[in-house]
């Protein structure tokens, strides 16, 4: 594991004071604070402009720890737990009571995950030395529009609303977040463990280790106000839409029209256009994965007026960059291009 003794100590300062602390894991870059911290609860709400009835996901060291934030812990969790932990699996669970209301947003549950991001690993391990060890963090970036990956979209995304006392750690490029996707959000808390986000661990994969059926939640109900459930989601700025190779071929110098347009496909179209910007995506869904969410940040301070990805296949490999995709394109669905 890196060495990392001056960043986590500044890290672990900040959280004891009460401080906000952007920081990366293996999913993608987290605002995190004490979760046990009410003021400090309060401020990652505001900074993000995320509505305060969605709760936070709870970053922890340790099972020990993730054993003290709550009840009813069966031989369920333990199994995904050996298989997954640490890493980018989220497990909700009846509250123990140990974190701020805010945090869990006045639910009966709570989401709460062990990372692997070794930085993320050393700054909790700290903190839980010297305070509570519980550290709650939604994506950092403004609420609904595109997580970040690295340190320079944080700040871009978060401009004019951290404070000059809040922190965001800087990593080395080969030490960035290697999945680039958020992790999977598994409810737990009732009979059926239920897939309440897609995520880089596949259901697949949960169903294997459990040994039984798993469902994926649909639709907005009560318990998806979980994180990544709006359905106006990881959006850019930019006019943004997904579009299949066969609109490609048929539709797409007509889109050029309105300007500057960037297209993310998986093969060259036949025809270009003066406005024409064109790229090949990566075939491999993993690395398609790690590098969206720079992608889509990096296109969105181009001045672009259209930004094109090619639709993705339909399988279970691309379903959480389907879901992505998705959730980004609806805030411009009703707009005609």
């Amino acid at each position: 594991m890196p060495t990392y003794t001056t960043e986590v100590s500044k890290a672990v300062n900040s959280l004891i004071t009460g401080k906000l602390v952007a920081f990366p894991t293996e999913t993608v870059y987290g605002l995190g604070c004490d979760a046990t911290n009410e003021e400090a609860i309060r401020r990652i709400y505001e900074v993000k402009g995320r509505p305060t009835d969605r709760p936070l996901i709870l970053h922890v060291p340790d099972l020990a720890t993730v054993k003290k934030v709550v009840l009813n812990w069966t031989s369920s969790e333990s199994k995904l737990a050996r298989r997954f932990w640490p890493g980018p699996l989220t497990l909700v669970l009846k509250n123990g009571g140990r974190i701020s209301k805010s945090a869990s947003a006045g639910y009966e549950t709570v989401a709460v995950r062990i990372p692997s991001h070794p930085f993320a690993l050393s700054m909790l391990e700290s903190f839980s030395k010297i305070g509570s060890g519980i550290v709650a963090a939604p994506s950092a970036n403004r609420f609904s529009f595109v997580s970040t990956t690295n340190a320079e979209d944080v700040g871009m995304s978060l401009q004019n609303h951290l404070d000059k006392a809040d922190m965001i750690v800087l990593s080395n490029s080969g030490e960035e977040c290697k999945f680039g996707l958020e992790s999977t959000i598994v409810d737990c808390s009732k009979d059926t463990p239920t897939i309440l986000r897609l995520g880089v661990i596949k259901k697949s994969e949960i169903e294997s280790c459990l040994g039984k059926s798993v469902r994926i939640s649909q639709g907005e109900g009560k318990r998806q106000k979980s994180s990544g459930s709006s359905l106006i989601h990881y959006s850019p700025r930019t006019a943004f839409r997904v579009i299949s190779n066969g609109e490609i071929k048929k539709d797409l110098l007509d889109l050029c029209k309105e300007g500057k347009t960037f297209l993310w496909c998986f093969e060259k179209p036949v025809h270009t256009h003066q406005n024409l910007i064109v790229e090949v995506a990566p075939s491999c869904s993993m690395e398609y994965g790690q590098q969206l969410y720079s992608k889509l940040n990096s296109l969105d301070r181009e001045q672009l007026a259209l930004i094109l990805f090619e639709e993705p296949p339909k399988n279970e490999d691309w379903n959480a960059i389907c879901d992505r995709l998705e959730k980004a394109k609806n805030r411009f669905c009703t707009k005609k291009f």
